[in-house]
């Protein structure tokens, strides 16, 4: 189940089958290695043998992941407003999302690290496609473009945003020196 709400609608098919081999696949092998052990051995000395490197894993996997930087918060995001519309485009038509930032020049190179996390982000969160264009007569200027499948499936982006998505976005809008907020635009692609 958790499988299924963290998988976005485009890969979540996919993503259960893999899931579900590899679940098959550790259970084929773990019955012929436990079935090995049991005959050269006992079941009962084959089932202890299981408890104790079930433990010893355990501990090890434990210390690995405390060794890990933060968790991200995977709460859904509350503080977030869905874009309106006029009127409601076309199904089935692209649609092309660009964002305007005035980044100063001295803190480009933070500003794009920012974005590569942002790149990841918007892709998990089911955009076709993704850039960031710089502006080479003005160097303070940066577009972030998103390729999303249709109107709906934008919408539903705002509907799986979490509270660390909000972060990512504050991290995005810091970096912004202009006096109004970065220039949202959506554009309907209607010839491909």
């Amino acid at each position: 189940m958790a499988a299924q709400l963290v998988l976005p609608n485009w890969v979540r098919a996919r993503g259960m089958s893999i899931y579900q081999m590899c679940i098959m696949g550790a259970t084929a092998a773990g019955a012929a290695l436990w079935g090995q052990v049991a005959s050269m051995f006992s079941v009962h000395v084959s089932l202890g043998i299981a408890a104790f490197s079930g433990v010893v894993i355990m501990l090890l996997i434990q210390r690995v992941v405390r060794n890990r930087p933060g968790e991200e918060d995977l709460s859904p995001a509350t503080a977030i407003n869905r874009p309106k519309a006029s009127t409601t485009p076309q199904a089935g038509l692209h649609l092309v999302v660009t964002i305007e930032y005035f980044i100063d020049p001295a803190r480009a190179q933070e500003f794009r690290a920012v974005m590569k996390e942002s790149r990841r982000t918007r892709l998990q969160q089911g955009a076709l496609r993704w850039e960031l264009e710089h502006d080479i007569a003005d160097p303070r200027r940066y577009v972030e473009r998103i390729l999303d499948e249709s109107w709906v499936e934008h919408l539903r982006r705002f509907d799986r945003s979490t509270n660390a998505d909000m972060a990512l976005r504050d991290r995005r809008l810091a970096f912004h020196v202009g006096e109004n907020p970065p220039v949202v635009t959506r554009y309907v692609v209607e010839i491909e």
